[in-house]
């Protein structure tokens, strides 16, 4: 890579982690054991040096479409695969390759979708998505803390000012672009 995209990968992936990281300690706050899994965390070094000939390898994209967060709920004795999005405007764009991707490589894990309205976190089994370039956060997700029961309100309203608060940081910060946004922060 050269200076300039290797910036702005780094930088990415910055942004990309301050809103996994807040969904990860709102997991942990609330009693679940959460362990970073993808791998931004374990082959960042990897991902900055794929080249254009390995990008799409099934390999690669199995990989690269690995979840976030792998957490384990002792109660229920159950163990999920967790991805974090976040996406500065609504409806949330996801591309239908990244959902095609999971759900050929990771149908059983949840993706947990940021947004700057309503209740912010919201979750859906990927299994359970279609794939469309589209989704309405009402219709298509449900509240995060309905999907992990642990959750409490109190916890979904502090954090959910942390994540507004970041986002509004974050379009202030993106190029003089303050609000414009149909930025995906999270590099895809």
């Amino acid at each position: 890579m050269n200076g300039f995209n290797d910036r702005t990968f780094y930088d990415d992936v910055l942004k990309g982690n301050a809103y996994k990281d807040i969904v990860r300690v709102m997991l942990q706050k609330s009693g679940y054991v959460v362990y970073p899994y993808g791998y931004e965390s374990t082959f960042s070094d990897v991902k900055s040096k794929l080249t254009k000939d390995t990008r799409n390898s099934k390999t690669v994209r199995r990989i690269r479409s690995s979840p976030d967060l792998l957490v384990y709920d002792e109660q229920k004795n159950d163990l999920m695969l967790v991805e974090v999005k976040m996406r500065a405007y609504s409806p949330p764009g996801i591309k239908p390759r990244l959902i095609e991707n999971y759900k050929e490589f990771w149908n059983d894990s949840i993706l947990v979708v940021v947004v700057p309205e309503g209740n912010v976190f919201y979750a859906q089994k990927i299994s359970e998505l279609e794939t469309m370039p589209d989704y309405y956060r009402i219709a298509d997700f449900e509240r995060l803390q309905d999907v992990f029961t642990k959750i409490g309100d109190e916890d979904i309203s502090h954090f959910k000012e942390t994540a507004l608060q970041n986002m509004k940081k974050t379009q202030k910060g993106s190029n003089g672009n303050e609000g414009k946004g149909k930025r995906d922060v999270h590099g895809v």
